[in-house]
């Protein structure tokens, strides 16, 4: 067994493999993932989204990577299909709120509904083809909910054509996929954070991966707290605000984390993307979804506040 941990794309990925190609298999998906970070980074100069970005508002086709025009187009289905609460547009906002960052602040109502008017998916136009643009401008590309998933894919396909049985990808512990068994021949075995505690190793729960991918969410993540109230980097793109946050909710309406488990082809991605809308749609709204993406082996779990165990 192979193990091997490096830090890239903004985070901490450990690459676990088995086989006989086990070392040629972890070293090209290291250098995968590098390729990934510049291809799909928002800051760096000449990259899709930062052209994307400059182009915005001039009517231009920007003719993008291969590997760019895929996520769009998925991105644009599950906008569709999550009425918006997934929204790759947001960076405008995301950027209003700074949270994660050393300029975190609550904004004003005034600049919160003056960057809304950037964010819209309906104003990420796809030629069909191999170009996109952004129709208003100041508009910009979100990849921070999406650009992990689309990773944990391409090292899944590395892996296979290195005919690797038994592996596990982790993507910074909220982007994994399991291939196959553990060591011990069991599925893996994933703890998943309780929101609730400082400590990254309590877990709420464990859950065991088979062939497949799995995506945590939670306002525990990035957040900063002010007048008592938790403002975490889940941004609801309808409203402008954090999820749940500035509003009247009940303990029982309040999500506070999401996992979401998740097979077959772009399984990555789905489960990464999932992750942000059923934050956002919450526990009734993303119940629905849920259920109907079962036919796409799709699966998750929407935890609250109220459905937190009473001692915890």
């Amino acid at each position: 067994m192979v193990q091997k941990s490096e830090i890239v794309m903004d985070t901490v990925a450990q690459l676990t493999a088995e086989g006989t190609e086990a070392e040629a298999a972890v070293q090209e998906s290291f250098t995968r993932l590098q390729e990934l970070e510049g291809l799909l980074s928002n800051y760096e100069e000449g990259s899709d989204a930062a052209r994307l970005r400059d182009s915005a508002g001039s009517g231009a086709w920007v003719k993008v990577s291969p590997e760019m025009y895929h996520l769009l187009e998925i991105s644009q289905r599950y906008s569709q299909l999550t009425d918006g609460t997934w929204d790759i547009t947001a960076a405008p906002l995301v950027k209003l709120w700074g949270i994660g960052t050393d300029k975190a602040r609550v904004p004003e109502p005034s600049e919160i509904e003056q960057v809304r008017g950037k964010v819209d998916w309906h104003k990420l136009e796809l030629d069909g083809r191999d170009s996109a643009r952004l129709l208003e401008p100041g508009m910009e590309l979100d990849l921070g909910g999406i650009a992990k998933g689309y990773a944990l894919d391409e090292v899944r396909k590395i892996y296979e054509a290195h005919g690797i049985k038994n592996g596990l990808i982790n993507l910074g512990s909220s982007s994994m996929y399991g291939m196959g068994t553990s060591r011990e021949g069991k599925p893996w075995r994933i703890g998943l954070r309780h929101p609730r505690r400082d400590d990254p190793k309590e877990y709420l729960k464990v859950e065991e991966l088979f062939d497949a991918a799995l995506s945590t969410s939670g306002d525990y993540e990035r957040y900063f707290e002010e007048n008592g109230v938790r403002y975490h980097h889940i941004i609801d793109p309808r409203t402008g605000y954090p999820a749940w946050c500035g509003r009247e909710v009940t303990a029982e309406e309040r999500t506070v984390s999401v996992v979401v488990i998740a097979d077959g082809r772009d399984c990555g991605v789905k489960s990464d993307l999932l992750t942000t809308a059923l934050f956002v749609l919450g526990k009734e709204q993303g119940g629905r979804l849920l259920k109907s993406l079962e036919a796409e082996d799709v699966q998750g779990e929407i935890v609250t506040e109220a459905s937190l165990p009473p001692w915890q």
